[in-house]
């Protein structure tokens, strides 16, 4: 017998405490596992260029989609916090940087994924779109999250 979600469509979960100085889990409609990828440097060789792998990884941005609930309490809760982050008459920004994990279940809500986010912090909040042109379709918010590195945990 499948337990899934269906109320949410989603066994995506993102739980931080970025938004708001405490830990809330939220449901996610799409999410990207981010890649990683090393640098490199070229160096010449008689008439050649030869590649040599360099020792720093680069991390793909994490992109979430947040449904949205009715009363856009998570919308309202990213804009404060972007907000909250910049003074607008000194032209400085406070770096905040927090924790997050994405967990990935299956249809029997067994976890089978879970990635730890190192100083997460907010790069960018899409447009959010409504249209009466559609039915009852669930709203998403993409967030684009910028962080220091991941750890596949167990």
């Amino acid at each position: 017998m499948s337990t899934r979600n269906f109320t949410h469509n989603s066994n995506f979960t993102f739980t931080t405490n970025l938004f708001n100085d405490e830990e809330i889990s939220y449901y996610i409609q799409e999410v990207n596992l981010p890649g990683l990828s090393f640098s490199h440097i070229q160096l010449g060789r008689q008439s050649s260029l030869m590649n040599v792998q360099a020792d720093t990884l680069n991390y793909n941005d994490l992109t979430l989609n947040f449904i949205m609930d009715e009363d856009l309490k998570v919308w309202k809760d990213i804009i404060k916090k972007m907000q909250s982050m910049r003074e607008v008459y000194e032209g400085t920004a406070e770096e905040i940087k927090k924790f997050g994990y994405l967990e990935i279940h299956d249809d029997n809500s067994r976890k089978i994924l879970k990635l730890e986010f190192i100083d997460i912090m907010i790069e960018s909040i899409d447009d959010m779109q409504y249209s009466t042109n559609t039915d009852d379709d669930i709203i998403t918010c993409s967030v684009n999250l910028k962080y220091d590195y991941y750890n596949i945990s167990e």
